[in-house]
Formats: C-alpha cells, sequence, structure tokens
C-alpha cells in the first residue's frame, strides 16, 4: 500500500539513482513486495465512475493521472519499476533524496512497557512535526490554486492544460525545494495536495491507528498494542494550526521508527524501538473494485493479520477524501464561491476550458398574437422542454425562462434547470423581440458579472417580427438587430428558431421570420444558429423540437462549448440558414447521414434580396459540393449559384452515407477577373426534405470497393483506357456493405448514388484522369476508375461547357 521511501530501496536494487526517478511510480513485487499502493489508494478515494464527467468530486482520469500516478502493465503483468509516481508518490521521488520522516509520519513510536527509548511527549513532537509538514504541503496546495484563475475570476488556459498521456505529466520534483513553484498552476496545486495525501495516507499504514493485535505474541516493541479505531484521526485535518490537542492522540498511539537498514529488531537509532518493518502495512494488492490480494510480503503486521492491511487502506482511503473535502471547503472560504468553485472544477476536470465556464441561458417564448395565430406555441413548449434536458444538472449551467409579446415577464428567473416547468402559452399583444433580448442580455450579464462572456446563450423562439410597414414597425426591427449586435460584443450567442406554418406563398412566412436590417447575419455573427421551422399545421410530431436543440448543442450553446462549428448536421423540417464571407466564414460545411433507398431534395436560397446582405451589397456566387465522407469526402458534384435563383439538388443514395455539403465563395467554373471586386458575403439558408421518416441507427461500414461504370469515347481517351474495359451501366456504382442497426434489426445495403440539379444551377464532376488517380489512392492497385453522372436539367450551353458529360 504506502511505500515510505520506496524509490532510494530501489535505487540500492538497481543502483542508478536517476534511473529510478525517470520511472517514477515502483510496481515491483518480487524484490520490494511493492504494488503501487499509493496509487491503488487514491484511485479508490478519487476516480469517477467508469466513462461518467466528474460531478466535482472526483477526478477525471488525465487529471487523477497526475495525482494519483499509473502504472504500465503488458499483458496484465505489471513492468516493475514503470510508470508515473504522480503528485502522491511526490515525497518518494530522489529529489536528491526522498523527503524526510516527518513526511511519512514515522519516529512517532511509542509502547507502554518500562524502559522504552521515547516517551510520549517525545512521540507527540514527532507527531506534531509530520502534521505541521503536511500542513505546509496543503497550504503550498491552495496557494497555488490562487494562479488557476485571473483576476476576473477566469480559469486561466496556460494553467490548466494536460497534454497528451505521451509526455503532458507535470512533474513534481524540484532539485533542492522540493517544491514545483515554476511549473502550471494545476501541477503546482496537485504536487501540494499529493504530498499532503502521501503524508495522510502513510500514517494510517506506519501506525496502529487501526490495527489489531497479534494475540500469540506478548505486547512488546516488536508487536505494539493496536488501537482497532474506526474512523480517521482528526488531527489530520490539515486546515487546523498550533499544537495538536493532547485529547486527540491516544496513549497508546505509535508510529514506527525508520532507519536504513530497517528491520527486527531495530538498530542505531531505532534500537529498542517499534521499527517501520515491525508496524507498516505498506505492501499489499489493492484492486479498483475495492477488494484485496495478497497482504505483504515485508510487513509483519499484515502477514499476521490480513485485515491489518485491508483495514489501513480503507482508513486511508476514507481520510484522503476527507481531506479533498476540506481542501475543497477552504478554497470556497479562502477565494469565495465562484472562484473557489471554477479552482475545484479546473483540478478535476481534464479539459476545464471547455467544462468548468458555467453556462447561463435564457429561453425566451413568443406569447403575442402572431405567435398564437401561427399556432405555433405548442412546438416553443416542446423546444423548450427538449432543451432543458440538454442542460448539466450538476450545477454549473443556469437557465432563466422570459415569455414575451409586447413586453418580457420573467417566469423563471436565474436558476438551476432540473426546477424549470413549462406551462401552456397565453397569446396576446404585439411582437417586440428586441425588448425580450434586451432583458435576456441584462440577465445573463447580471448572473455573472464577472465571467459571463463567451458563457452566454439566449434561445429565442418566435412566430416572427411585426412586418416593416410602418415606421413604429422598422424601428422595432431595428432595435432588434442593435441588440443581436449588442450581444456579439458581450460574447453572448442568439440562437433563434422562427416557428410558421407552410403556407401557398413559402417566402411570405419566411419574410416574417427574417425582416430586413440583416437580422440573419448578425444572428450568425454571434456563433449562434437561425433557423426556420415549417411547423405542419394540426400535426404532433416533436421531432423538429428535438432537431433544432441537436443543432443548437451540437454547434455550441455557449462561445466554450465549440468542437467543430465549421461542421453542421443538417435536420428535415429545420431550414438552417449559414453565412459566408471571405475574411471569417470562407466556407460552410453541412452533413447528413442517408440511409439506403434515401430519396433527398436539398433548396439552398441566396438571401441578399431578402435584405440580409453582407457588409457592403453583399451577395456573389458561391460554389455547393456533395462528397461522400464515409468514402474519404470523395466528391460527388459541384454546383455554383449566382443570383437569385434557387439551387435544388435531388439526390438518391442507395447506399448508406454521409452526404457532405461544402458551401463555398466563388464560382470555380470562371475564374474571377481582377478587377472586378469579390462577394462582400453571402447569406444562403439550407432546406432538406427526406421520403423516410426520422431515423434513429448507427452504421458501421465493413468493406468498400469502387468500380467505373457509365463511360464515354472522349473519357477513354482521355484516360489512355480501351472502351471495351469500361462498364455501361447509366450510373456510377459504389459498391458498398454495410451493416445499418435499427433496434434489433440489421440489413446489409449496396447501392450508388444519383444526382440531379434543376434549372439555373452549372455543375461539374470529377474529370476520368482525376477520378482514375483517385480510384488508385483510395484503392490502391486496384486499378478502377471512379466516373460521377449527374442526370439534370442543363441547357445546351451548360453541356458544351461541361467536357464531361459529352
Amino acid at each position: 500500500m504506502i511505500f515510505a521511501r520506496s524509490s532510494a530501496l530501489a535505487a540500492g536494487l538497481v543502483g542508478l539513482t536517476p534511473l529510478t526517478a525517470a520511472f517514477g511510480t515502483i510496481n515491483e513485487p518480487v524484490i520490494l513486495g511493492q504494488h503501487n499502493e499509493h496509487e491503488m489508494v487514491t484511485r479508490l478515494a478519487f476516480q469517477c465512475p467508469s466513462g461518467q464527467k466528474s460531478d466535482g468530486v472526483c477526478f477525471e482520469p488525465r487529471s487523477l493521472d497526475q495525482l494519483a500516478g499509473y502504472h504500465r502493465e503488458v499483458m496484465g503483468v505489471a513492468l516493475p519499476g514503470a510508470g508515473f509516481n504522480g503528485a502522491v508518490g511526490a515525497p518518494d521521488t530522489l529529489d536528491p533524496v526522498p523527503e524526510g520522516p516527518e513526511a511519512h509520519c514515522d519516529d512517532a513510536d511509542f509502547v507502554d512497557i518500562p524502559g522504552y527509548p521515547q516517551s510520549r511527549k517525545k512521540a507527540n513532537r514527532n507527531l506534531q512535526k509530520c502534521v505541521d509538514h503536511l500542513r505546509a504541503r496543503f497550504k503550498q496546495a491552495w496557494v497555488s490554486a490562487e494562479m488557476l484563475v485571473d483576476e476576473r475570476r477566469r480559469i486561466r488556459p496556460g494553467e490548466v492544460e494536460l497534454s497528451n498521456p505521451f509526455g503532458g505529466d507535470c512533474s513534481f520534483a524540484f532539485p533542492s525545494l522540493q517544491v514545483n513553484v515554476f511549473a502550471r498552476a494545476k501541477c503546482s496545486t496537485l504536487e501540494g495536495f499529493g504530498r499532503a495525501l502521501h503524508g495522510v495516507q502513510d500514517f494510517y499504514s506506519h501506525s496502529n491507528w487501526a490495527d489489531e493485535t497479534d494475540k500469540s505474541q506478548p505486547i512488546s516493541e516488536t508487536n505494539p498494542p493496536g488501537l482497532v479505531l474506526n474512523g480517521t484521526a482528526p488531527f489530520l485535518d490539515l486546515r487546523a494550526s498550533g499544537p495538536i490537542p493532547e485529547d486527540q492522540i491516544p496513549y497508546n498511539l505509535t508510529t514506527g521508527c525508520f532507519t536504513i537498514p530497517d528491520g527486527i529488531p531495530g538498530s542505531g537509532e531505532c534500537a529498542g524501538r517499534v521499527t517501520h518493518h515491525a508496524l507498516n502495512k505498506d505492501h499489499g494488492v489493492i484492486r479498483l473494485d475495492g477488494t484485496f490480494g495478497e497482504a505483504g510480503p515485508g510487513s509483519p503486521r499484515s502477514e499476521a493479520i490480513s485485515r491489518n492491511f485491508e483495514n489501513a487502506v480503507r482508513a486511508a482511503v476514507q481520510s484522503s477524501q476527507e481531506t479533498w473535502a476540506a481542501f475543497r471547503e477552504h478554497l470556497r472560504e479562502r477565494y469565495g464561491d465562484v472562484a473557489g468553485n471554477l479552482m475545484i472544477c479546473a483540478l478535476v476536470r481534464d479539459d476545464p476550458i471547455k467544462d468548468c465556464r458555467k453556462r447561463t441561458a435564457v429561453i425566451a417564448l413568443d406569447t403575442s398574437n402572431r405567435s398564437g395565430a401561427a399556432e405555433a406555441s405548442g412546438l416553443q413548449v416542446q423546444i423548450a422542454r427538449e432543451f432543458k434536458s440538454k442542460l448539466s444538472f450538476h450545477g454549473l449551467d443556469r437557465v432563466e425562462v422570459i415569455e414575451f409579446a409586447e413586453s418580457p415577464k420573467v417566469v423563471y428567473p436565474m436558476g438551476f434547470p432540473e426546477s424549470v416547468t413549462f406551462n401552456e402559452l397565453n397569446n396576446k399583444g404585439r411582437t417586440n423581440i428586441g425588448n425580450a433580448l434586451d432583458v435576456a442580455i441584462d440577465d445573463i450579464i447580471k448572473s455573472q458579472p464577472d465571467t459571463y462572456t463567451d458563457r452566454g446563450a439566449v434561445v429565442l423562439l418566435t412566430a416572427g417580427a411585426e412586418p416593416e410597414n410602418t415606421d413604429e414597425n422598422r424601428e422595432l426591427a431595428e432595435y432588434a438587430l442593435a441588440q443581436v449586435e449588442r450581444a456579439a460584443k458581450e460574447g453572448i450567442r442568439i440562437h433563434y428558431a422562427c416557428i410558421n406554418p407552410p403556407r401557398a406563398d413559402t417566402e411570405k412566412s419566411w419574410h416574417e421570420c427574417s425582416p430586413g436590417h440583416s437580422i440573419v447575419p448578425a444572428v450568425l455573427k454571434t456563433g449562434g444558429t437561425f433557423a426556420y421551422i415549417n411547423r405542419i399545421s394540426g400535426a404532433a410530431d416533436v421531432t423538429p423540437a428535438a432537431h433544432f436543440i441537436s443543432t443548437v448543442m451540437s454547434r455550441g450553446l455557449v462561445s466554450t462549448d465549440e468542437y467543430e462549428p465549421e461542421l453542421t448536421r443538417i435536420y428535415p423540417g429545420v431550414t438552417m440558414a449559414a453565412l459566408l464571407s471571405p475574411e471569417d466564414y470562407p466556407s460552410k460545411s453541412l452533413f447528413y447521414p442517408a440511409s439506403p433507398s434515401e430519396k433527398i431534395n436539398i433548396t439552398i436560397r441566396d438571401r441578399a434580396l431578402d435584405g440580409q446582405g453582407v457588409g457592403s451589397g453583399g451577395g456573389g456566387c458561391f460554389s455547393v459540393t456533395l462528397r461522400d465522407r464515409k468514402l474519404d469526402d470523395i466528391k460527388i458534384a459541384t454546383y455554383t449559384s449566382c443570383g437569385t435563383e434557387p439551387l435544388v439538388l435531388n439526390y438518391e443514395a442507395l447506399q448508406e452515407v454521409d452526404l457532405l455539403v461544402v458551401a463555398e465563395l466563388g464560382d470555380p467554373h470562371h475564374s474571377r477577373q481582377e478587377e472586378v471586386p469579390g462577394p462582400q458575403g453571402v447569406v444562403f439558408t439550407l432546406e432538406l426534405s427526406s421520403n423516410m421518416p426520422s431515423k434513429n441507427e448507427t452504421s458501421t461500414k465493413t468493406m468498400s470497393s469502387i468500380v467505373s461504370s457509365k463511360a464515354t469515347l472522349k473519357m477513354a481517351e482521355e484516360t489512355g483506357t480501351r472502351t471495351e474495359e469500361f462498364l455501361t451501366s447509366e450510373t456510377v456504382e459504389v459498391f458498398e456493405e454495410a451493416q445499418t442497426v435499427n433496434g434489433t434489426a440489421s440489413t446489409t445495403s449496396r447501392g450508388s448514388h444519383k444526382v440531379d440539379a434543376g434549372d439555373g444551377a452549372t455543375g461539374s464532376v470529377l474529370s476520368a484522369q482525376e477520378a482514375m488517380e483517385t480510384g488508385r489512392e483510395q484503392m490502391g492497385t486496384m486499378g478502377t476508375i471512379y466516373v460521377t453522372t449527374i442526370a439534370g436539367n442543363f441547357s445546351e450551353e451548360e453541356r458544351d461547357d461541361m467536357t464531361d458529360l459529352k
């Protein structure tokens, strides 16, 4: 279990002090009898349940590695001496020598027998030295913790990062000082805390606190009495100061005297005294499920009564947990709850920059007459409930609920999400989106005035703004835009969902959702989401609620959530808006997982004429490329949109495919003249419909191959391939075997891509030569050709431009 100065003993065996220190954790059961006991005690005390995030008490894997250390195994067999001591093992590290007896609570020995060499008072003084040393290490930890956050109580990224497990470990030894004060704050804090834990754990291993006496032998310096105490030692509360109260030290308490050689009977200064060897429970097998293997060897106290080892481990685990609880409490008392909780989170989380920034969100529900007329109230409540289910219930997230028409009303002040309920909305009054945003932004800032930046979001649900047919309504639109722009400056994201039933004139409902004044690009520039939900009148389908919130959460509710913001999942029934601009957003990628035999319709519209321009003017050409992510992003086809006509793509997936839609500024078919200014930016919307209901499936690709299909004489000439070697099917065949799991059923599918584009679109496909090279690159020596053909409504002029389709 708890091994005092094990590295020094190992050095004597190996004869190479630097090598021993570099190897770290001693896991050498044959000669030293050690089974990385400190590590296992610490892991038992602080490990999180498998696969679960920290609850603020347990340590996530990489952070626990730094505190507990780790050992290496090959096929279940421990590699002697291989691993990392961690902070808890730092006192055993050669630095240039291990820490002294005060770091291990040694030398506080006493037995009430005639002529014992050390008095009770002298033993108490040595125990005091140990406790004072551990208090100093405890202080080292909380002093170092101050550097985890800055003056605005934000976590300092450079002070908490843990890189990959092959080079990101902390260094817990600093020559002469034995304190790594120049390290990252997380490492320095864990070092102080870990060194304190080492002594706390050693106390139970090196003392008779939880021991039973070997009753077959008389009481003596080789068989001191056991106290058999339940619970932990009160004087190990390291927040205390001053002398240990005498009533906290049992009269017959003893630890062992340590010297080298360590044995029975004692020699040198330990002659006639209880030795470390006689009393320790250092060695034994500890499992992470809390069970034990064999105790010993080299621990007579454990070998005589194996329960002594187990009781010492349990007391050490409990006392370690109590020390951590005391440390957390001290951080909050000294630095305040906000900063203290951030410090704690930074220590236990592996990615504290993402995980420790408390998120505050306001969900604003439209209760205007417009919302009632559009039958949007029910879906708003469904979206709100879905949003609540995605928030953290571990105390970090806060949410506020606002209902708004002409003026907003806070129906649930900023608080814990688990207590939120959503009731039926009562619709009355005109719509004032700007007022709702104003109150929401103010409340986010007030909820955490020092730390709100990049941690706040407003989820705005509405049936649309008032039409801009009066000066008053235009002022309302300008006010809403000003509030969105204010949110962007404050680092608060806006997620805007407009809910409207379908109409004969679908563009009318769009204009209600996004009146002029460039509200859409302003929302997108906050990092948020703009979506138009085409609610089907009279339908009870709740999937749009889940789809919209899934989009919000995958993009990142707040700025610190961002994972892959350039990649957005597409859902049927949710029209997504996206922004392209030369400097900040030159491309945008969206994807949709298509199933075999699924027919998909994709409609893409440039919204410049809807008042959603970017910069001075906006608009311009942009390309849309379809790719197959499952086949290493193989390009299926490219189209270009220049103007107001929608780009309509019909796609049939006869295989399982992750369809990637990549939009980029510019026209790949025509190089831009230097004197012609480039596009200022484009706001476009993408709407997807499918012939399949909502899917809940996972897929595993097991094998794929590519063969050529319909090829012309011109293709054969370009590639130098004999025409008889080409196949003659109408479409490209991308044969693939894939297992699709949906409930309990599984199927195997094969298929091909089929794409066509509507009027007004220009497109291109891979040339045969490029396709052959791509095929070879993908499939090695298969020597097959990948060719894509498009059945589309192209003009003769367009067909002439597309040489690959002749």
